[in-house]
Order: structure tokens, then C-alpha cells, then sequence
């Protein structure tokens, strides 16, 4: 059977190329005779290309809203950028793959679709390490900053995971690409004899495989347990904490895909039927990959939800200000102008009421000494880096919400 060929390395190799083609053939021949040619691509393609709409849907949004809510856009920004390009190569080398066979036997593939389906298929492979990489590398940038508005929130673990995600992945990425040094294309016309001379063990590559897909899936529990850490420090109510965290945590579902993706990495040691045994691995890898870019953008989703909110309440003809419950915003009468509220830009207000005899301008009609004056000083606070404060008033974190409103300039 096909399935044992790897058993067959110590004849194969003693064979010259032409016999090594001829044995490969006569095996194709028996298997073409013993399995029908079933072909899993189009719920395959199907799947990819819906989870990628979504994921560019969300991504997209996300960039859009922060642009128009901060006026620019910040290094999680750039990062989650480079990650939708990414996936999106992934989808394109993987329907490049699909086109030629992959999804189909190996042995029902004319030689240059086989050819062409095991290139761009493995090849894909590289951006599946690359893609969700980037959105995690995305999401600890955005983590960071928001740490810095809590001085108790540690920062170290959060560069170790950066650290280590940019070492493992990118290792993972070279390790395919080096599997058969310079003699990778052998593979792909599936030069068996040159296959086990000059590659790389297989089970090298599945238990590395094995290795990134557990660190993947550690760095997701982390990025699903340091934003709770960082609610947990606030003064909100638990109510809001709640709703808070239920954003800022979704990076469990990450970690359920990453999982479900290691447990498929077996099949990268099966070196028999690549272009049929490795399309659930690859299924899982694109869930994988789109699940990281969504889940990690949806809670800068937050402003255009409070928005819509917003919008609805105004169409309800419902009259009152809508306010977050922990709104800071300070509000004094001014003496000057006997308005209610007078509110600076940052959310601060500063104000003098006079007790005493006014008049009707507001102005106090005469001095009297024996009145009393009440003068309240509020002293505003910029720092050179609002980044921090402006991603935490993004995600609804009460470190923010003094810069609520400058993040809405």
C-alpha cells in the first residue's frame, strides 16, 4: 500500500531514478484500483473564503474606527494589518493548491497538477505560522499599552510572549522551508529516492508542528487571562467588568482552534497522500489563523457599538444624555455665564461660583465684603504618551474614561 512507504526508504533508495519512477507508479496504479478519487475541496474552499470575509470584515472595521475615533491608527494597528495580508496570501496559495488536486488522492494527479497542488500547498503552510503570529503579536502591543495605565500590572510576561511567539513561529517557518535544504523542489515532484536522502526526518517537522501548536495555544490561554487581570484592578462594577471582559477575554476561542489545529498536526508525518491527508490540517489552520485576527479586533469594536447605541436611543426619542456609569466627567456652574455645564475638551471642567448678590448677566452686582466666594481649581494633566489611556477608554477600562473624549477628537 501507498500509505507504507516510507517502510520501503531502504529499497527505494538502492533504486536509479527511473526505477524509483516506475515503483512509484505501479504503487499508484494499485491504489487508483482500491480507493475511489474523492475529491474534499469545495466545503474546504467554501469554509476558508467565508471566515476570511468575516475576518477582513472585522479587521477592516476595526482599522476604520480607530482611525476615526483617534485620528490615527497605532502599532496593533500596523500589526493586525500585516496579519489580514497575510491570511489573505494564505487563502490565495491554498486556492492555488485546491485548483490543482489538493483535496483529491495524489495518485489520481497528472504530474504537473501534482506538481503544482504540493507546492503551493506546502508553501501555505509558512503563512498558517506567519498570519496568526502577527494577530497575537497585534493583540500583546494593544495588552502593553493598556498595562501602562495600571502600575500594578506586570509587563514582563507580556515581552516574553512577544519574544518567544517571534522565536517559535518564524523557526517554524524557516524549518519548512529548509525541510530539504536545496533540494525542496524534489518534494514537490515527489522525487521519493531524493526525498529520503536529502530531507530532514519527517517526524521533525510533525513534532515541531506539535511544539509551536502547544506554545500557540499557551499564548492564547495568557492573552485570554492577562485582560482579566487588568479588569480586575479597575473600580468598576462588576456588571461592567463583566461585559468588559467578555471582549477583552474571547482569545479562549483562539486557543480552542489552536488546539484543535496541533491535535491535526499528525498528518504532517504521513509523507504518502499529502495533497488528501492534509486537507483537514489545512481546514483547521485557516479557522485557526481567522479566529486570531477576529477575536483580537473585536474589542476595539467597542466605539462603534456605543454609537450604534446611541444612534438607537436618539431614534427612540429617548431625551437624556447616555452616560457610562463610571463617566469622570467634572461639571461646575460657571459665574461668568450661569450656564449648567461648562466642560473642557479633556472631560475636566473648571469653573468659579460666586455666593452673593448676581445680576441678572450673572455677574455679581456689586462687591460686598461680607459675601462669600468659592473658587474650585481643577488642575489638567497631559502626558506626552496618550496611547496607553486612549486604548483603555477604547475598551471601556475606567483608566481610560478621563480620555474619552480626546480619543473621540
Amino acid at each position: 500500500m501507498y500509505s507504507g512507504l516510507s517502510d520501503l526508504k531502504t529499497l527505494i533508495t538502492q533504486l536509479n531514478a527511473t526505477q524509483q519512477a516506475n515503483l512509484l507508479e505501479s504503487i499508484f496504479a494499485g491504489e487508483r484500483k482500491a480507493t475511489p478519487d474523492v475529491d474534499l475541496a469545495p466545503p474546504v474552499v467554501r469554509t476558508i473564503w467565508i471566515l476570511l470575509a468575516m475576518s477582513t470584515l472585522v479587521v477592516t472595521t476595526r482599522l476604520a474606527v480607530k482611525y476615526r475615533t483617534t485620528r490615527r491608527l497605532y502599532l496593533d494597528d500596523g500589526l493586525m494589518a500585516i496579519a489580514l495580508i497575510l491570511a489573505w496570501v494564505h487563502a490565495v496559495f491554498l486556492q492555488v493548491s485546491f485548483n490543482n488536486g489538493l483535496g483529491r488522492h495524489v495518485y489520481y494527479l497528472e504530474p504537473d497538477h501534482r506538481y503544482n497542488a504540493l507546492k503551493y500547498g506546502f508553501i501555505s503552510l509558512v503563512w498558517s505560522y506567519l498570519c496568526p503570529m502577527f494577530g497575537r503579536l497585534s493583540f500583546c502591543a494593544f495588552l502593553l499599552c493598556v498595562a501602562h495605565t495600571d502600575p500594578r500590572a506586570k509587563k514582563w510576561p507580556i515581552w516574553t510572549f512577544i519574544v518567544l511567539q517571534v522565536l517559535i513561529n518564524v523557526t517554524a517557518a524557516i524549518l519548512l522551508l529548509s525541510t530539504c535544504g536545496s533540494h525542496l523542489e524534489d518534494l514537490w515532484m515527489l522525487n521519493i529516492g531524493a526525498y529520503f536522502k536529502y530531507c530532514l526526518d519527517i517526524d521533525i517537522q510533525s513534532n515541531y508542528a506539535y511544539f509551536a501548536g502547544a506554545f500557540n495555544t499557551l499564548t492564547d490561554l495568557f492573552l485570554t487571562i492577562q485582560p482579566a487581570i487588568l479588569i480586575m484592578h479597575t473600580k468598576m462594577r462588576m456588571g461592567n467588568k463583566v461585559g468588559v471582559a467578555s471582549l477583552l477575554c474571547l482569545s479562549i476561542i483562539a486557543m480552542i482552534a489552536a488546539i484543535v489545529r496541533t491535535v491535526a498536526a499528525h498528518t504532517l508525518s504521513d509523507i504518502s497522500d499529502y495533497t488528501y491527508d492534509l486537507t483537514p490540517f489545512v481546514t483547521w489552520v485557516s479557522v485557526e489563523l481567522n479566529v486570531v485576527l477576529t477575536v483580537t479586533s473585536l474589542p476595539l469594536l467597542r466605539p462603534l457599538a456605543r454609537e450604534t447605541r446611541e444612534r438607537t436611543a436618539r431614534l427612540l426619542s429617548i431625551n437624556r444624555k447616555i452616560k457610562e456609569p463610571w463617566d469622570d466627567t467634572i461639571s461646575l456652574r460657571s459665574m461668568h455665564t450661569g450656564q449648567e455645564d461648562v466642560e473642557s475638551k479633556t472631560g475636566a471642567g473648571v469653573g468659579v461660583t460666586a455666593l452673593g448678590n448676581h445680576s441678572r448677566d450673572g455677574f455679581a452686582s456689586q462687591q460686598d465684603p461680607e459675601s462669600v466666594i468659592r473658587t474650585v481649581e481643577v488642575s489638567i494633566s497631559y502626558e506626552k504618551n496618550d496611547s496607553p489611556l486612549i486604548h483603555a477608554a477604547l475598551v471601556g477600562l475606567v483608566q481610560g474614561q478621563a480620555m474619552e473624549r480626546l480619543a473621540g477628537r
